[in-house]
């Protein structure tokens, strides 16, 4: 049986989506301990609960101490089979962050699965519908995934009821992957805003024109400019910035929950997309530590760059170690720029 300490690293919920996810695409039984012993409000959160109890679904687990607040959880999968699942998260929970455990609990069945899942479609603290669209699928694509997205309503923080609708053919083996040498293509912004003003297509194509402007400026080309406006029961506005070709993926993103940080939103997002840009890159830092799990699953070797060593990419390096057996090396190519690699 695979053991974790689940306050090691980061200790939040990233080490217990990932370590039940890789355990249930294994068919490894697992015991998670400590689990977010020093976080405010230790234990399994709502949102938590959602993401365990639908990996062991998919996995036809047994479950021990699955309920709000333990501190100690265990999953003893069986095979993984294809399912049609519909998954209220409630309120405004990630739907994104969701996503990406289920992905990873499948990763290698080999399987055919339908996920409707409602709740925050972009929120704090996650990667926004854009993001995923833009530049998680398609690297995840890369890995030998199929996956189609239909988005029927957008939903935010506080209030969530946003919809989506994802089909899913996983492969039975992970691609590995080389991307050392950048190739920056289809420079796109993505902008979208609720309902609730007069003058909302005008806010969000402002902040649009600023992010290009500032990019601009900075001499990289903008290929296109998306915008949308959106019914949903909480105001909410947001910027995706994204580059992405069979040699990088990179992006940014950002989000206003009103109307003073909506003014900062162009500043802010394409800020953060510039310093992933000049890092001569070819996976942002973000996405690094999101396709780590995926890697780890892999038969063959894979070596990507990113501009940052993040908490996050560490605590995934680590924890996939333990529980997979792979080897990674991290090499530092410049102030900006660290070389990745991952060994079976």
């Amino acid at each position: 049986m695979i053991k974790i300490d689940g306050s090691h690293g980061e200790g939040g919920g990233q080490i217990l989506r990932t370590s039940v996810s890789l355990a249930a695409a294994l068919g490894e039984s697992i015991t998670i301990d400590k689990i977010r012993s020093n976080r405010p409000k230790p234990g399994l959160r709502p949102q938590h609960l959602h993401s365990i109890r639908n990996i062991a679904e998919l996995s036809n687990s047994d479950t021990e101490g699955l309920e709000l607040n333990s501190t100690s959880i265990s999953l003893y999968p069986n095979k993984i089979s294809s399912k049609t699942l519909e998954i209220d998260i409630g309120t405004a929970g990630s739907i994104t962050l969701l996503l990406q455990s289920l992905l990873q609990s499948i990763s290698i069945s080999g399987k055919t699965f339908m996920f409707t899942i409602t709740g925050g479609t972009d929120v704090n603290w996650s990667p926004s519908t854009d993001y995923l669209c833009k530049i998680i699928i398609p690297i995840l694509e890369k890995l030998g995934f199929s996956i189609t997205t239909n988005i029927i309503k957008r939903g935010f923080y506080p209030k969530g009821n946003g919809k989506i609708i994802f089909k899913v053919k996983s492969p039975t083996k992970i691609k590995p992957i080389s991307l050392i040498e950048p190739e920056y293509l289809n420079l796109t912004i993505d902008g979208i805003i609720t309902s609730e003003s007069s003058n909302s297509q005008t806010m969000i194509d402002e902040q649009c024109l600023y992010a290009k402007n500032f990019l601009e400026q900075h001499q990289l080309r903008v290929n296109s400019i998306n915008t949308s406006i959106h019914e949903s029961d909480s105001f909410s506005s947001g910027l995706c910035i994204s580059t992405t070709s069979q040699k990088s993926f990179i992006g940014s993103d950002s989000l206003a929950s009103n109307l003073k940080n909506l003014k900062l939103l162009g500043k802010t997002c394409s800020k953060k997309f510039l310093s992933e840009y000049v890092s001569n890159c070819t996976v942002d830092h973000h996405l690094a530590d999101m396709i780590i799990p995926f890697l780890s699953l892999s038969k063959n070797s894979s070596q990507f760059t990113t501009s940052y060593i993040s908490s996050h990419l560490q605590t995934n390096l680590d924890l996939c170690k333990s529980i997979t057996g792979m080897n990674y090396e991290i090499d530092k190519k410049s102030k900006f720029c660290y070389l990745v690699s991952i060994n079976p």
